[in-house]
C-alpha cells in the first residue's frame, strides 16, 4: 500500500506538470483476477495469513505518536514466544512483517522462515522507552514498532576448513562476511574470529530519515560491546552462582554422562527436539540491559549491502 501511494503521488505530480494532460504518460495496469486460485479461494486466504502476506495500513498506524530517537530503546525479541501462536504474538509478528514489507521492495516468504528458525539469527525492535503497553491484553495496545534490526552470528570457522574450501574454489552457505574476506583478501585467519553481521535494518516508512535507524544501530553496537548490561544484576547473578560451583560441575558431569547414554538412543540438537506447544514462555520483549551476551567473544560487527548513495551515507555516518 505504501508503494501504491508513491505511484499515485508520482502520477499526480506528472499530470500537474503537463496541465492535466496524461497523454504519453505511463499507465499502471492492475491484475485483480487471480491466476492460480479462484476469487476468494480459502486456500489462498490461509496461505496469505500463514506467510504474513496480508499486511494492511492499519498494522503500520502509529498509535503512540512520534517520540524523539533519544526516547527510544532497543529490545530483543524472543523468537520462541514470537512464533508460539499466541494471539498477541501473532499480532506483533504481523506488525513486524508489515514493516519489513513497507520498508523494502524485495521480500519473500523465505524472510519469514529465516526469522523463525535460523539458529544464528536474532531480531531486535526499537520501541518508545516510555511506552508501557507491551503487557496489555488488547492487540490495539501493542507498542509501535519504530524499527527492526535482524542480525546473524558469523565466524568461528577453522583455518583448515577455509583453506580446503578455497582450494576447491567453493565456500559454504552463510557466514557471508568471513567467507568474503577470506576469499577476496586470501586471509584464512579472519574466518576464525567471531562476529555479528547486521542483516537488515527496517525503519517505519513514516519515520525514515529521522534518526531511528541510527539509534537502533547505536544501541545494538553498545549492547554487543557490553555497555548496556545491568552491572548490579550481573553481579547478583555471579554472587548467587559462586557458591554452587562444585555442585554445578558435578551436575555437568552427570549431564554429560546422561547425554552420552541418551545420545546412543536418539539424535540430539534440532533433530531430537520435540515440537509441541509450550505452556510457559519467556516474555516476548526483553530489555538489552537484562539480555545475556553471546557466549563467544565477539571480534567484529559488520554489515553487507548493495551500495547506493543513501545507504553509503547511512552506514558511513554510523562508522561502518
Amino acid at each position: 500500500a505504501t508503494h501504491e501511494k508513491k505511484w499515485v503521488a508520482a502520477s499526480d505530480a506528472a499530470k500537474s506538470a503537463t496541465g492535466g494532460d496524461a497523454t504519453g504518460l505511463l499507465r499502471e495496469m492492475t491484475l485483480t483476477t487471480p491466476i492460480r486460485y479462484a476469487v476468494g479461494d480459502p486456500v489462498e486466504r490461509w496461505l496469505h495469513s500463514l506467510l504474513c502476506l496480508d499486511t494492511t495500513e492499519d498494522q503500520l498506524t502509529l498509535r503512540c505518536g512520534v517520540p524523539s530517537p533519544a526516547d527510544t530503546e532497543l529490545y530483543m525479541v524472543n523468537r520462541d514466544t514470537l512464533f508460539s501462536h499466541h494471539s498477541l504474538s501473532e499480532t506483533f509478528l504481523q506488525k513486524l512483517m508489515a514493516l519489513y514489507t513497507a520498508a523494502h521492495y524485495k521480500n519473500s516468504p523465505n524472510d519469514l522462515q529465516m526469522l523463525s528458525d535460523a539458529p544464528s539469527h536474532a531480531v531486535f525492535v526499537l520501541l518508545h522507552s516510555r511506552d508501557d503497553r507491551s503487557s496489555s491484553s488488547s492487540s490495539s495496545q501493542l507498542p509501535d514498532i519504530l524499527a527492526v534490526v535482524q542480525v546473524a552470528m558469523e565466524g568461528s570457522i577453522s583455518r583448515k576448513t577455509v583453506q580446503a574450501q578455497l582450494a576447491r574454489g567453493n565456500r559454504s552457505a552463510g557466514d557471508l562476511i568471513p567467507w568474503t574476506i577470506s576469499q577476496q583478501f586470501g586471509d584464512a585467519n579472519f574466518a576464525n574470529l567471531s562476529g555479528v553481521r547486521i542483516v537488515r535494518v527496517a525503519v517505519h516508512p513514516q519515520l525514515q530519515g529521522m534518526g531511528y535507524g541510527s539509534r537502533a544501530v547505536e544501541m545494538l553496537t553498545r549492547y554487543y560491546n557490553g555497555d548496556l548490561m545491568d552491572t548490579a544484576a550481573e553481579q547478583a547473578d555471579s554472587d548467587s552462582g559462586s557458591g554452587s560451583d562444585d555442585s554445578d560441575s558435578d551436575s555437568d558431569k552427570d549431564d554429560d554422562s546422561d547425554a552420552e547414554t541418551s545420545g546412543k538412543k536418539k539424535k540430539g540438537g534440532l533433530h531430537g527436539e520435540t515440537i509441541k506447544p509450550r505452556s510457559a514462555l519467556p516474555p516476548l520483549l526483553q530489555p538489552l540491559s537484562t539480555t545475556p551476551l553471546p557466549a563467544a567473544t565477539l571480534d567484529w560487527i559488520g554489515t553487507s549491502y548493495g551500495i547506493t548513495p543513501s545507504l553509503f551515507s547511512f552506514w558511513k555516518k554510523n562508522s561502518f
